[in-house]
């Protein structure tokens, strides 16, 4: 069995709790793509792309998709988009080049790290939807007003982070655990009018930029 194919189905062993990660890290050092698993985080999350199906159900994408269907007619930017978006030929973002391979319904695919400036110009989207990755960013509070910059003036933000503890293994690279009122707070100190929606087990804020004072 070559490498990756032993690598693929090691992680398909880990999700299910047998303990083959000392395993996985040898085998993940033979794989340009993987080297430094678990560790390394761009090799973590390239590894998690081939598990994307697996992690979320069904029901939690239809869910996501029909709340954020309103923002199908606009320009939408999808940041940490992962291997599968939520909106129809949206402009993908992602650390993970496997992630971006693997999402079809993306326009234009762009490998990036969130934690530095967005590049992209001022006003160049209509939304930005942040699913499921507020809560990975340490410079958050920078992303956030990157958000803001690349907005239009009546831009809007969606982001969506979970209302309960996350999986075990992904839990290693989380590194927010804010509560609702935590984040909506942060998404106000950087600018947005925000509305909080609990859904089940999902958070959705709705933020809108506020319209500068005049003088």
């Amino acid at each position: 069995m070559d490498p990756e194919t032993a690598f693929l189905s090691g992680l398909i062993e880990l999700q299910y709790g047998q303990k083959v990660e000392e395993k996985l890290k040898r085998i993940a050092a033979a794989i340009p793509w993987a080297r430094g698993w678990p560790d390394n985080k761009t090799a973590f999350w390239n590894a998690e792309a081939f598990m994307w199906q697996r992690k979320i159900d069904q029901k939690t994408r239809t869910q996501i998709e029909d709340e954020l269907a309103f923002l199908n007619n606009g320009k939408n930017l999808d940041i940490g988009c992962g291997a599968y978006s939520y909106l129809p030929s949206v402009a993908g973002l992602d650390l993970s080049e496997e992630m971006l391979t693997l999402n079809d319904r993306l326009q234009q695919k762009v490998v990036h790290d969130l934690e530095k400036r967005l590049p992209f110009p001022a006003g160049s989207f209509d939304s930005v939807t942040a699913i499921f990755v507020l809560n990975y960013i340490t410079r958050y509070e920078k992303l956030l007003r990157e958000i803001q910059r690349v907005l239009t003036g009546k831009g809007l933000l969606v982001a969506v982070v979970s209302s309960k503890p996350i999986n075990d293994w992904q839990r290693q690279k989380e590194v927010n655990t804010f509560s609702a009122e935590e984040w909506r707070s942060a998404l106000e100190q950087a600018g947005f009018k925000v509305n909080v929606q609990p859904q089940k087990a999902l958070l959705f804020f709705h933020c809108c930029k506020r319209a500068a004072k005049t003088i």
